[in-house]
This record gives structure tokens, C-alpha cells and sequence, in this order.
């Protein structure tokens, strides 16, 4: 099993949405309830699409300059985001992610799709103008904030969406950090985005899982240091708010690595019952086994409603309690 801070916490709010992503979606599948699965998987909401204009931006412009020590302009990133933005809108608008005869494959990292447009609604002008004002916020606010910047710009390294797995008991946990900067003189850094309009979020756990990936990982080849001479309380973790400006260093505490630790031995054994894992075999799996959350706010978000609508029709001819 895989196990990832994201996964374990839509496991915890709905099993059968966490069926359907870790079990049931297939990007290479032949048949169409695996493949229709994975293609659910894609749509979003209008404010998680422009967080990942933003973060596209960041890790595939802004950093790669910094780390050459080339010029970069706030004006020259805003143009190229708005760029892509207006790109991924269409194709968003279009919708065509459903459609057997199309592979999301086609739209390379353009690919954008709206749940709204998926279940019956439609798209709203005025979330799609804010969340256009609120990518050029989030890329002026950063070029504003120099003092990070000078501190990216510093680093012998910087390397962005790596993912970084460690052995967890007979779990592989996986963690993906926005940036990680080595230093030549100084424990690395990680640096986690956030695109939230209030800014009040605590990423703590997130963010200890990333610390620890870092420094129990097998190193990349391009990483300049070997990271497992750290303790995970070495490692600099970085909370930067693009929308408000602000950042929160997270200084760990071993109570709050124990913390996660039991977190993840937690949900890892959760999550093992869940699918008859024996003697590191899954028992054969239908989605019809993992209970639907009861709280319609999460069914209201959920990718997956269709299939979940599917599934209790062939389960119970009348629900006894709300279902996605």
C-alpha cells in the first residue's frame, strides 16, 4: 500500500471516495469503469485549478530561474501563467474528459476539468474572474517577498515536485514537496505553497511528513547531500501564504513527529481492514463494502458521485441514509 497525508485524510472522510482513487482509478486501464474512475479523478473546483496554475508557474519558471541565477520578471511570469490559464480554461470549458473517444493523455499538463460542469451546473463568471485576479495576486505577492527569495537564490539546489518515499512498516508512505533547497553550509529547507484566500490553515502534518521523507528516502541522484545524515528536526519548513504574504517557519517538536508517526500507523492499519488485507493479499474488492460518508458536504465535492449514485442503486432499491 501507498499511503500519503491526502489519501489518509479522504479516507477518514468518506472510504468509498478513497476506493475509488487508490483502487478503482487506472490511467492505463482497458476496461471503462477503471478508466471512467481515473478521469473523475481529474475534476477539480475552479479555486484548486487557479492553486495549480500558480503552482505550475512556481515550479516550472520561477525556480528553475532562481536556481540558474537568470533574470525573472513578476510582469514575464504573469503573462506566461495568464497564458496557461487561458489555455487550461477552454479546454476546462469543453469539457470532454468523459469522452471515450479522447485521452486526457492529449491535453498534456494543460488538462483541466470542472466538477461543476461534470454534475449538471455551470461555470461561474464571477469565480472564474476572481480566480483569475487572485493568480496575478499570489505571483506579485511572491516576487514581494524578497527576503525568500534571496534565500532561494542562495541554495547550491533547488528542486521542485519530488516525490520522496519511505518505508513505513510494511507501508510505502509518499510525499511529493512543492521545493526542497539544499544548502552547502545548512540543513535543507522545504518550501510548501498555499493558494488559500484566508490564509489560516496549519499545514503542520503535511509538513512533517515531508521532513521525515526527506530524510529517511533513498537520495536522488541529483540530490547534493545525503539527506539521512539530518534528524527530521533539522530540516527548515517553510508555510508560505501567496494570497496574504505570509510565512510560518514550523519548528518540529518530537511530539509532534510521534504524532504523525501515529497517524500514519493508524490510518495504515485503518485502511488495511478496510480492504481484508491478509498475510499482504487484498481481498477481492466492490465498491458496495466501503461505507459513503453522511455528510453532504463532502458528497457535494466529491468527483466520484456518479459512480457512488451507481453503486447504491445496485446495493439498495431505497438508502436509508444520505449517500453520495
Amino acid at each position: 500500500m501507498v499511503w500519503s497525508v491526502s489519501t489518509a485524510k479522504m479516507f477518514e472522510r468518506c472510504q468509498r471516495q478513497w476506493f475509488f482513487k487508490t483502487k478503482l482509478a487506472n490511467a492505463r486501464a482497458k476496461d471503462w469503469e477503471r478508466q471512467r474512475a481515473y478521469r473523475l479523478s481529474k475534476l477539480q473546483s475552479v479555486s484548486a485549478w487557479r492553486g495549480n496554475v500558480v503552482d505550475q508557474a512556481l515550479s516550472r519558471e520561477v525556480i528553475p530561474a532562481l536556481e540558474r541565477g537568470w533574470p525573472i520578471s513578476a510582469d514575464r511570469v504573469i503573462h506566461s501563467a495568464l497564458a496557461r490559464f487561458d489555455r487550461q480554461l477552454q479546454i476546462a470549458r469543453a469539457h470532454r474528459i468523459m469522452d471515450p473517444e479522447v485521452k486526457p493523455s492529449d491535453f498534456g499538463d494543460d488538462l483541466a476539468a470542472f466538477h461543476c460542469l461534470e454534475y449538471g451546473g455551470i461555470v461561474d463568471e464571477n469565480e472564474i474572474l476572481r480566480a483569475r485576479d487572485e493568480v496575478v495576486t499570489a505571483l506579485r505577492t511572491f516576487f514581494g517577498m524578497e527576503d525568500l527569495i534571496a534565500r532561494l537564490r542562495a541554495a547550491d539546489r533547488l528542486i521542485t515536485q519530488r516525490a520522496l518515499s519511505f518505508a513505513h512498516s510494511d507501508t510505502t508512505v509518499r510525499a511529493v514537496p512543492d521545493v526542497i533547497a539544499f544548502f552547502a553550509s545548512a540543513p535543507p529547507s522545504i518550501i510548501d505553497w498555499k493558494v488559500h484566500a484566508f490564509g489560516w490553515r496549519d499545514a503542520w502534518l503535511q509538513l512533517v511528513v515531508y521532513a521525515t521523507a526527506l530524510t529517511r528516502c533513498k537520495p536522488h541522484r541529483d540530490f547534493p547531500i545525503a539527506t539521512d545524515s539530518y534528524e527530521v528536526t533539522d530540516v527548515e519548513l517553510l508555510e508560505v501564504q501567496l494570497l496574504t504574504g505570509t510565512i510560518r517557519q514550523h519548528a518540529l517538536e518530537a511530539r509532534q513527529i510521534a504524532e504523525a508517526d501515529a497517524y500514519i500507523a493508524r490510518t495504515t492499519e485503518a485502511m488495511d481492514l478496510a480492504v481484508g488485507v491478509v498475510n499482504g493479499k487484498a481481498a477481492a474488492l466492490e465498491p458496495k463494502t466501503f461505507p459513503a460518508t453522511l455528510y453532504p458536504g463532502v458528497c457535494g465535492r466529491c468527483p466520484y458521485r456518479s459512480l457512488c449514485w451507481e453503486t447504491e442503486k445496485l446495493w439498495i432499491s431505497k438508502p436509508t441514509s444520505f449517500r453520495c
